[in-house]
């Protein structure tokens, strides 16, 4: 049995869970409402959106390991601040030129490309910010209220988003999305909480007695304070030594490349190709974010009663796989395209909010404070590049074989992601303090 502690009893979390929320609930509403804006204000053609998107995700790749260097030498509060008082003020001025006929799609692009990169930023220093507060005992329940509040904005945040656009127009959307990151500011300002600045370490001082599966490491790194560049190296040569970080961080890559191209592929298939195209597609997102819902609430309940490694794995397997049977039903079936993808979305959503809190944890604990943003960095690096990777096969892959076979194609991406975590110590894990490094066998000698 794994003891889990309600996170409602820590002190402050409630102001990080609210700021949270708003946070995301305006990112949601953005989600809707920028595209629209240079879509329908701007009147931007498809290339043109595509560059408002691409400069979007474009700094997951670009600045996502320095990011990770600076939340490792730097308090993580004044980051998150400072990342949601930038994109709040961005996004009321592109508020405001858009109202006065004044916004234009370079300035979009500028924007958005700075939005992205505060949004790497947060992101970054809001993972290692979380377990420098919580307990270990109340972390796996405070990732699994956060993953549930995160999929019940997701559930409701895009259709909200779409209402207020066909209401009052893609820029008052984009205030309201301003508005969320700037409560959210002023929320993370009222934490009263000690965080001395964080000391950086040559390299991955823990990751030879990590409790599980060490792995080997060389031992002739230098002592003295290493350059930015060396640091956000030994992040990802840490991610990738580390038996259990390398597994979760395999799967989250496969996982992200398969499911951008099965959405992607199911867009054209139901967006364009059906009459009640946008509502159909509605419907079956909306399946997914319950199903998130759901399994995140069930999450610390399955832990306690199961352990780590056996509810993560299981989890998994079932998120993981029923898209793929899912779309092999619809294609051999297209008469329950409906039925058929609402039932595997919830399915899928079910899996993956159990397993996302969990493995959300096991990230945060598996290694010492100091580590956790340039680690954290190299992971959303190979697990969001991702993201793009699938976007570009995804659109030439359904050229070639049509929406349905690159949706399965995406699904079966999707189901073997599982098989990078199946072999891993992953499955072995009782109890989360099994995975948190002995900080006295660390110091050098």
């Amino acid at each position: 049995m794994t003891t889990v502690t309600s996170a409602w009893t820590v002190p402050g979390f409630r102001l990080f869970w609210s700021a949270g929320a708003l946070s995301r609930l305006g990112a949601e509403v953005g989600e809707i409402a920028l595209p629209a804006l240079t879509l329908i204000t701007l009147g931007a053609t498809a290339m043109e959106a595509s560059w408002v998107r691409t400069a979007l995700v474009a700094p997951f790749l670009v600045v996502t390991l320095w990011f990770g260097v600076i939340v490792d030498r730097h308090p993580r509060r004044p980051l998150m601040i400072l990342a949601d008082w930038v994109r709040g003020v961005i996004l009321a001025a592109v508020c405001v030129l858009a109202l006065t006929n004044t916004l234009t799609i370079p300035v979009a692009v500028g924007a958005a490309f700075a939005i992205g990169t505060m949004t790497v930023l947060y992101q970054l220093a809001d993972f290692s910010f979380l377990p420098q507060f919580v307990p270990e005992d109340a972390l796996i329940d405070a990732n699994s209220k956060i993953t549930a509040t995160e999929s019940a904005i997701e559930t409701a945040g895009s259709g909200v988003g779409g209402l207020i656009v066909q209401a009052v127009t893609a820029p008052i959307a984009i205030a309201v999305n301003a508005v969320g990151y700037l409560a959210s500011a002023l929320l993370i300002g009222r934490l009263r909480i000690d965080e001395p600045a964080p000391e950086t370490t040559p390299d991955q001082v823990a990751i030879e007695s990590a409790p599980i599966a060490p792995a080997p490491e060389t031992a002739d790194e230098p002592a003295a304070k290493s350059s930015a560049i060396a640091e956000a190296r030994d992040g990802l040569k840490s991610l990738i030594r580390h038996p259990i970080l390398r597994a979760l961080a395999a799967e989250a890559s496969l996982w992200n490349f398969g499911h951008e191209i099965l959405m992607l592929a199911l867009a054209v298939h139901v967006l364009a190709g059906l009459p009640a195209g946008p509502l159909i597609f509605g419907v079956v997102v909306t399946c997914g974010g319950i199903g998130a819902l759901v399994g995140s609430l069930l999450s610390p309940r399955l832990t306690a009663r199961f352990g780590y490694g056996r509810s993560l794995l299981v989890s998994l397997v079932l998120g993981n796989t029923a898209p793929l049977i899912g779309m092999v039903i619809v294609a051999f079936f297209p008469a329950v395209l409906i039925p058929g993808l609402a039932v595997a979305f919830l399915l899928s959503g079910l899996g993956s909010g159990v397993a996302d809190s969990q493995s959300t944890s096991i990230r945060q604990l598996a290694l010492p404070g100091e580590l956790r943003g340039r680690v954290n960095a190299g992971y959303r690096l190979v697990s969001w590049g991702a993201l793009s990777i699938g976007a570009i096969l995804g659109g030439t892959l359904i050229t070639f074989i049509g929406p349905v076979g690159s949706a399965v194609s995406g699904a079966a991406l999707m189901a073997l992601a599982t098989v990078p975590v199946a072999p891993s110590p992953v499955r072995g894990i009782r109890a989360i303090n099994e995975v948190v490094p002995d900080r006295t066998d660390t110091q050098d000698t």
